[in-house]
């Protein structure tokens, strides 16, 4: 997985406005599951962790003190942003930690690169189009038993028990929002060939059209992880057939990357239209 910066959602206790307290029960999720999570999500020392409805703080305390992050633990509930506290400064890593006692929905996410939850399938789904407004393509969201509705997650992980019960834990990265008409050109902007391209997307699911000097031409292989992005267009030069293999990043109306055919290696580069 390419190293994407990564928001911990941890949504296990604080859902709604702080007028009217918690819509889900503090339930703890356990060491080993707060380490696979961490794992499967490759937080690291370049990460923020946001823990939104924190409990006791154990995911951003451990992604702090194993893996060098900083975080920041968010709860509705006082008395567990004070138990997060103390259990930092037990831990020895209060100060890679930010402590707030917010409602998460109105927490800005914005610096966040890594989320854990561990909410419910409806809150989850509520939290869906937050999430999509506020982090950046890339960042990575990590659900302990539950889903995002019909946003696929992109790896599953099951933690099997000594009682015969299992965890689930589900991942997603942040996807680009791609959709639409482009103008990509290959080569130099003054002499280089030029396509039209109509990308559709489903969440990171990706699809498209593409067309030449009014002609059609076949794309193949979409796909879509984070900002980085890929795709084949197949078209006849030199009267025999050519797979054109492009890959490249997405940042914001432009991207850019690599042309690799049979023979040949060229920039490339696409404007949203």
């Amino acid at each position: 997985m390419t190293n994407y910066g990564f928001l911990i959602l941890s949504l296990t206790a604080a859902a709604c406005s702080a007028s009217r307290g918690p819509d889900v029960i503090y339930l703890p999720s356990a060491a080993d599951v707060v380490t696979r999570m961490l794992a499967l999500v490759r937080v690291d020392s370049t990460d923020v962790v946001y823990d939104l409805g924190c409990g006791d703080g154990r995911i951003v305390i451990a992604a702090a003190k194993q893996h060098g992050a900083r975080g920041v633990c968010v709860d509705i509930n006082p008395s567990l942003i004070s138990a997060s506290r103390r259990n930092a400064d037990t831990a020895g890593v209060r100060g890679r930690i930010e402590f707030r006692q917010a409602d998460l929905f109105e927490t800005d996410l914005s610096t966040a690169t890594v989320v854990a939850l561990y909410l419910s399938p409806a809150l989850n789904e509520r939290l869906r189009p937050k999430l999509f407004r506020e982090i950046r393509p890339g960042s990575r969201i990590v659900s302990h038993n539950f889903g995002m509705g019909e946003w696929r997650p992109d790896t599953t992980m099951r933690v099997a028990w000594p009682a015969g019960t299992t965890s689930t834990v589900h991942g997603w990265v942040m996807p680009a929002d791609v959709a639409g008409n482009w103008e990509l050109t290959v080569g130099s902007p003054a002499g280089g060939h030029r396509y039209h391209v109509r990308f559709a997307q489903h969440y990171q699911e990706l699809s498209g059209t593409a067309s030449s000097q009014g002609r059609q031409v076949t794309m193949t292989a979409a796909q879509l992880f984070g900002d980085s992005v890929e795709f084949q267009l197949a078209e006849r030069r030199n009267d025999r057939p050519t797979i054109f293999r492009f890959a490249g990043r997405v940042s914001a109306a432009a991207m850019a990357g690599t042309m690799r055919a049979t023979d040949s290696s060229e920039p490339w580069k696409a404007i949203r239209r």
